[in-house]
């Protein structure tokens, strides 16, 4: 479930998201434009609107939903 904000992403904030983005597809193998790919997305969106601004702390939030399985396989 998205995360409910009224707070606005602008330029700068979607280039730091799409490093961090970037940075975690490569280290866990995951294709770009798959649903994997996507699904990060949205959870580095949703962490990110609730107020999680760091990178390193937004890939730790990452962790638990991105397991051992998705790095092997990309699924």
């Amino acid at each position: 479930m998205p995360f409910a904000s009224n707070d606005i992403i602008d330029s700068k904030d979607l280039s730091f998201l799409h490093e961090v983005l970037t940075e975690v597809c490569r280290e866990r193998d995951i294709a770009p434009g798959s649903p994997e790919e996507k699904a990060v997305a949205d959870q580095l969106i949703n962490w990110f609107l609730f107020g999680i601004r760091n990178g390193d702390e937004l890939k730790s939030m990452l962790d638990p939903m991105i397991g051992p399985e998705t790095a092997a396989t990309g699924t």
